[in-house]
């Protein structure tokens, strides 16, 4: 799909497809939220409690020492103004649930590796909100911010809950397989859209609502009919959306850009993945001495995992203009393509070869 948008960019014969914006609203708002979702009901609580000091540590600290250490590796490396390489760092270093969703189903991961990586892609959205206008600002008040940050995770788990027990309430009085299934995408957009209403993550009140969805109100308020429909239902949903989103990639993306400041995309690359390793290692590291303990190899796969998207291209074109913003863009859309094809590829083949 990121091929066929490449070559319709470049041949200009996109037609309408070219006139579909790329930004924050259509991909967190529209294309994001349906695979988080479907992801997020895929998830037993049995197994993401066993695992939940690592995800919520990659999610939160994870993300801002990537921000960090891949700004400084660039600053040092290129010369770019610190402001600008934290920017760029702070855009590219959340994981990309499109790309990381859309790889773990192809390959079979264990179930808690699975679990690990599909939850931290979707709960580290909730790190990059506060840390995106601070980094636009370059303004930091930790008090603040820290306050800003507990507010928009818990009022999205807060949020993910009331809508998904008034769902569940429903949907005991819904015995249709069809409507119970369309019923969800109100539950899904719905706690979205009233966390986004209330100025707290919709991005957190979705996987809460999922996770509620698929551990509770499938197996005690649905038959068996209504499950087996809702799930094929939504493997077809995400599988469009992630279509979509990979299509709108290659479409946008601008050639002249991506030649002209080739090496310094390279070079972001390579700092992103340094920046990978240095806040996975520690952290892996430390949630093993707290008794969340897991193989060496699949610390290799979740440094390899850190797949980078849509989410940060439409971060990066939602960048208020400055002389800067075509350099951002540019790295960041080259990042997501290299990320999406060599390092997806590569991380497909270690996953099925290596004995996890």
């Amino acid at each position: 799909m990121i091929a066929i948008g490449l070559v319709l960019s470049f041949l200009r014969i996109a037609g309408g497809l070219s006139g579909i914006a790329f930004d924050r609203t259509v991909i967190l708002g529209l294309v994001v939220p349906p695979l988080i979702f479907e992801a997020a009901m895929r998830t037993r609580i049995e197994t993401f409690r066993s695992v939940q000091k690592t995800v919520l540590s990659l999610a939160i600290l994870g993300v801002v020492i990537s921000a960090i250490v891949s700004g400084l590796v660039l600053n040092l490396v290129t010369g770019l103004p610190l402001a600008v390489a934290l920017m760029f760092g702070v855009i590219v270093s959340p994981t990309d649930p499109v790309s990381v969703v859309h790889v773990l189903k192809k390959v079979r991961a264990p179930e808690r590796l699975t679990t690990i990586l599909e939850t931290e892609a979707y709960f580290n959205d909730a790190t990059s909100v506060v840390l995106y206008p601070i980094a636009i600002s370059l303004s930091f008040s930790p008090l603040q911010n820290l306050g800003m940050f507990g507010y928009n995770l818990l009022g999205g788990v807060l949020v993910g809950l009331a809508v998904s027990a008034a769902a569940e309430f429903l949907h005991r009085l819904i015995t249709e397989p069809l409507a119970e299934t369309s019923f969800t995408i109100a539950v899904m957009y719905g706690s979205y859209v009233f966390a986004e209403s209330l100025g707290v993550s919709g991005l957190i009140a979705v996987p809460i609502a999922g996770l509620y969805m698929g551990n509770r109100t499938m197996r005690t308020a649905m038959s068996e009919e209504t499950r087996t429909t809702m799930t094929k239902f939504w493997e077809v949903v995400t599988f469009m959306a992630t279509s979509f989103a990979f299509l709108l990639l290659g479409l946008k993306a601008d050639f002249r850009l991506l030649i002209v400041y080739s090496p310094l995309i390279i070079t972001a690359f390579a700092a992103i993945l340094v920046a990978r390793i240095f806040s996975v290692y520690p952290i892996i590291w430390f949630t093993r001495v707290v008794g969340e303990r897991m193989p060496s190899s699949w610390t290799r796969v979740i440094v390899f995992a850190g797949l980078r998207g849509a989410v940060s291209v439409a971060l990066a074109l939602s960048l208020p203009e400055s002389p800067f913003k075509d350099i951002i863009v540019a790295m960041t859309f080259g990042v997501a393509l290299l990320s999406l094809i060599p390092q997806a590829e590569i991380l497909q083949v270690y996953v099925k070869r290596v004995k996890l």
